[in-house]
């Protein structure tokens, strides 16, 4: 018999984000930025007893200390491998989320994290900037946001994870349960019912810095995709809501930067312009914790 060879399964290794295992923990989690990872992260800590030791150790930058904790196994690419796409494989779940709510977040991240975990993508934001004739100064819009993606991904361009798409071609044809973000909760909650763990407190994991909700006592202009933003003016204008900059201009953008998103998460999410036009009981809707076939 032929010995099970992780190169085969995964010729170009698992991709930028790697799943979270653990030996004894029967659940592997893939997952990606702006579609709850940090949540997913604290929850699978939780269980496999970590969660404590991270808070303590590295408070707010769980990540962190995941990094260090997996580098420190010298053998946790075959782990995950064997996770996977090996003789006995976990069950392996990820969380997903609408691309245009994503790229709403992932656009108030950037605005709001120019010096530290974006300093590069504005670096290069800004040069795009240049190049096109537009203004020099350090605001975005989230237009332009979307049109940099796009045009820095057809130019063979590094795009920052948190706005490259969701699909990891190396790991999501191996995930059994794709959740969608909306039902996290409850999903979590029949997860955990479904292995036989301990119920998690999910409200108090879910709790985050990187999530904005919206200021509901301040009011946005109807231009609100074409209003240029620095940290400072988001601030004073409070965030808006998830569609408060979805418009005519945007949602085509989205719908052409996550296009595969759209495509392969299509029994979750449609573009929203065609969301209108869709009779409640279509059968794309009410799919919910879907096991992949």
């Amino acid at each position: 018999m032929t010995a099970w060879q992780p190169h085969v399964a995964f010729p170009n290794g698992l991709g930028h984000t790697w799943p979270l295992v653990a030996r004894d923990f029967p659940i592997a989690v893939c997952w990606a930025h702006k579609s709850a990872n940090t949540t997913m992260l604290k929850w699978f800590l939780f269980h496999t007893q970590l969660l404590d030791r991270a808070t303590a150790e590295y408070p707010d930058r769980f990540h962190l200390f995941w990094y260090a904790h997996s580098s420190a196994q010298p053998d946790y690419a075959e782990q995950c491998f064997h996770a996977l796409a090996g003789p006995v494989r976990k069950l392996t779940v990820k969380v997903i989320r609408d691309p245009a709510l994503r790229a709403v977040s992932a656009f108030l991240h950037f605005v709001l994290d120019p010096q530290v975990g974006f300093r590069d993508t504005w670096d290069d934001f800004l040069a795009w900037k240049r190049t096109t004739g537009r203004e020099t100064a350090a605001t975005a819009t989230f237009v332009e946001f979307l049109r940099f993606v796009l045009d820095a991904r057809d130019a063979g361009k590094p795009v920052d994870v948190h706005a490259q798409q969701q699909w990891n071609p190396a790991q999501d044809p191996y995930v059994r349960l794709h959740i969608p973000l909306e039902d996290l909760s409850a999903s979590l909650r029949r997860l955990e019912q479904l292995c036989g763990l301990q119920e998690s407190p999910v409200d108090a994991l879910s709790q985050s810095p990187h999530h904005y909700p919206a200021a509901n006592d301040r009011s946005w202009p109807p231009d609100a995709s074409s209003l240029p933003l620095d940290k400072e003016r988001l601030h004073a204008l409070g965030t808006p809501s998830g569609d408060g900059l979805l418009d005519d201009v945007t949602l085509p953008l989205i719908q052409e930067a996550f296009a595969t998103d759209y495509a392969v998460y299509s029994s979750f999410y449609r573009p929203k312009a065609q969301q209108a036009t869709t009779a409640p009981n279509d059968q794309t809707s009410g799919h919910r914790f879907r096991q992949a076939a």
